[in-house]
């Protein structure tokens, strides 16, 4: 394939401090991403060129204003360089207010390059929540602002391995808060924008699998009622629909075996019951999907990661991994 008949994907450096300017950096200087689309990079020059000269990365960038000013070839990222933190401000591992409304301003750019079709997916690096709220700028995930941005009423992360495809109704809140947010209504959405994301992904049936809330899924009422009265409903309701659902199973045993192909998608209650097993499978290469939304993005499944932040040594596989998977549903949007 010519290199004009790429996909054009944006990429953001996400959180300054963390490792995203370094996965990001490695990754165009891996070379493979090319193979596969046209890189736009969203974020500050000056910290990438820190990045380059102070760990030997010889990646290539080149500066523009907008995307109609790119040259495409096949070893340079073009980027977009906001210019939006100041050095004297900056400190290597530690995120803070200036950070944080940089990463949401780069995120900002990335979905309306996406809106108007523009490029045609992005993918979001590793941000930080405290950062942004640092700013006073409410985030609790890029579901919610792409949703705010485009007007998506029901934002959903789907979390993807390979064939393992893993969607949460409810995220970045507290267990206690999920419980109440379990309704029949919002499981439907969710099978619904999981049924319709892994089309994109070439599966024109998709067998979803929904788990269970409480212990055993009930078990007939017992162990709670939730399972009867609102996850079971949605799943009857989906079927109506002609989507092709099963559930509520019980969670501790849903995912076993989750490799034979039985199933194309699951349909978690909350965080921790999503990203387990995931995580476990493969913690290196997952990437993290915003479905329900009429553009095409996805982030890593991992943080900033700020332990290691700054020291070289931060491995770039699952921001690859993921570039790569928009760019292959790019031709979808």
């Amino acid at each position: 394939m010519a290199t004009r008949e790429k996909p054009i994907v944006a990429i953001t450096m996400a959180e300054a401090s963390g490792i995203g300017p370094e996965i990001l950096m490695k990754a165009i200087n891996e070379r493979s991403i090319f193979d596969h689309c046209r890189p736009l990079l969203i974020g500050d020059y000056k910290i990438m060129k820190m990045v380059r000269d102070e760990f030997g990365i010889a990646g290539k960038i080149r500066v523009i204003k907008t995307v109609d000013g790119a040259v495409w070839e096949s070893d340079t990222a073009n980027m977009i360089d906001l210019d939006n933190i100041p050095l004297g401000s900056f400190r290597k591992g530690h995120p803070n207010a200036i950070t944080g409304k940089a990463m949401i301003e780069y995120s900002e750019v990335a979905i309306r390059l996406c809106m108007e079709k523009k490029v045609r997916g992005a993918v979001g690096g590793p941000h930080s929540k405290k950062a942004a709220d640092d700013a006073g700028i409410p985030f609790t995930g890029y579901p919610g602002l792409i949703g705010r941005i485009t007007g998506a009423q029901y934002p959903f992360l789907m979390l993807v391995a390979g064939n393992l495809r893993v969607t949460n109704v409810t995220l970045h809140i507290s267990l206690r808060k999920a419980l109440d947010l379990i309704k029949k209504e919002l499981i439907l959405e969710a099978i619904k924008a999981t049924h319709e994301a892994v089309k994109t992904f070439g599966v024109n049936a998709p067998r979803i699998a929904v788990a269970g809330l409480n212990p055993h899924a009930g078990e007939g009422g017992m162990f709670g009622e939730e399972d009867e009265s609102e996850i079971g409903p949605a799943v009857r309701e989906a079927e109506r629909l002609g989507i092709n659902a099963v559930g509520p199973v019980p969670a501790d045993s849903l995912f076993w075996r989750c490799g034979d192909g039985k199933y194309d998608a699951y349909v978690a209650m909350y965080h921790d019951q999503a990203h387990i097993p995931v995580k476990v499978l493969a913690f290196m290469s997952a990437s993290a999907v915003v479905i329900g939304v009429p553009i095409n993005w996805a982030t890593v499944d991992h943080g900033c990661a700020l332990d290691i932040a700054w020291k070289g040594i931060a491995d770039p596989t699952a921001l690859i991994e993921t570039i790569k998977l928009v760019s292959s549903r790019g031709a979808r949007f």
